[in-house]
């Protein structure tokens, strides 16, 4: 099918998992964490004049600081292109409420394509989930209209990447139910999230899944205990295209310094 007739394409950027402290000096397994999103950000804007916004999908503090939501938001004080976030595990969602109330909307258009912003951000745990009420309003959601793609972006992997330890933090409460209901809607073209600091791509039925590195440390795909790779921190892009086909892609940064300390056995 011809570029022409696709239409035209819509371009999302996904980044993911900063992990920044609430001090300058903040590292995270050694590596400073607010250095590699400057660098990351700053790729973005240099490499991706066609973005129309971004989102952060994620674990955007350390440890849900008002403080380090407080430098995150003044680093985006430069970003030229709408924005916007969910919360991860290691968030907020009371700080990140208060501090940016209409940066974590339920719904955002992006050419004829919605986004739906889920939260799986389950307080004090690691793991994810969905509540009762979530997955009824997803299927209303996705029942209010069924003509227009659908791209979900989400925190958590619904399904396995692959990595024993990470898999083991997963999407767990309503996973089987969610899973169901988006291979139920044939509008949902992809799933979009962080959490696993990994590349990953894969499908499942009509719908396309995805994970992304995180702009700071990186986790090694496959791996079975906790392991910290060499790759370099990332971001994604997607052109979402009006005929609700996309097409999609990971960018490495090489940033100044990726100081990790590779033995560690966790954080």
């Amino acid at each position: 099918m011809s570029e022409e007739s696709k239409g035209r394409a819509h371009r999302l950027i996904q980044f993911t998992d900063p992990h920044i402290g609430g001090r300058k000096d903040y590292q995270l397994l050694g590596l400073d964490t607010s250095r590699t999103l400057d660098e990351v950000l700053s790729r973005i804007d240099s490499d991706q004049p066609r973005a129309e916004l971004l989102v952060a999908t994620g674990d955007i503090t350390a440890n849900g600081s008002e403080a380090a939501y407080r430098r995150f938001l003044k680093r985006m004080q430069s970003v030229s292109k709408p924005w916007y976030w969910l919360p991860g595990n290691h968030d907020s969602v009371q700080r990140m409420a208060q501090l940016a109330p209409s940066r974590f909307p339920e719904e955002v258009a992006l050419g004829g394509w919605r986004l739906l912003f889920l939260d799986t951000s389950v307080e004090n745990q690691i793991s994810g989930g969905l509540s009762e009420a979530q997955l009824e309003r997803l299927g209303i959601l996705l029942q209010r209209d069924r003509e227009r793609p659908v791209l979900i972006l989400m925190h958590h992997q619904p399904v396995p990447v692959g990595s024993d330890w990470i898999d083991g933090h997963m999407l767990r409460q309503g996973q089987e139910r969610f899973l169901a209901t988006i291979i139920a809607a044939p509008q949902v073209r992809a799933l979009l999230w962080g959490h696993v600091h990994q590349r990953f791509d894969s499908h499942l039925g009509h719908i396309g899944l995805h994970a992304t590195p995180s702009t700071s440390v990186q986790f090694t795909p496959g791996s079975g205990p906790f392991a910290v790779d060499e790759e370099m921190p990332g971001y994604r892009w997607l052109d979402l295209y009006e005929d609700g086909s996309y097409q999609t892609g990971v960018e490495r940064v090489l940033v100044s310094e990726y100081s990790v300390d590779l033995t560690s056995g966790g954080y």
